[in-house]
């Protein structure tokens, strides 16, 4: 991934959000192989992270 694009990043957060609540790591692994930015990696982590942790203390929707 190159460059900055929300819409690209907003669909690897979901993958990466939903890869992780559901425990998977390989699905994990394979929804930031393209991200090679490290801004872009930390802004990824960072907002699945955010997402995790929401999910965590107030359930799912």
């Amino acid at each position: 991934m190159t460059g900055y694009n929300w819409q690209a990043e907003s669909v690897i957060v979901d993958a990466l959000a939903d890869a992780l609540l559901a425990g998977d790591g390989p699905a994990a692994a394979r929804a930031v192989e393209a991200v090679t930015d490290p801004g872009a990696s930390a802004r990824i982590w960072g907002r699945a992270h955010l997402i995790v942790l929401w999910t965590e203390l107030a359930g799912k929707d």
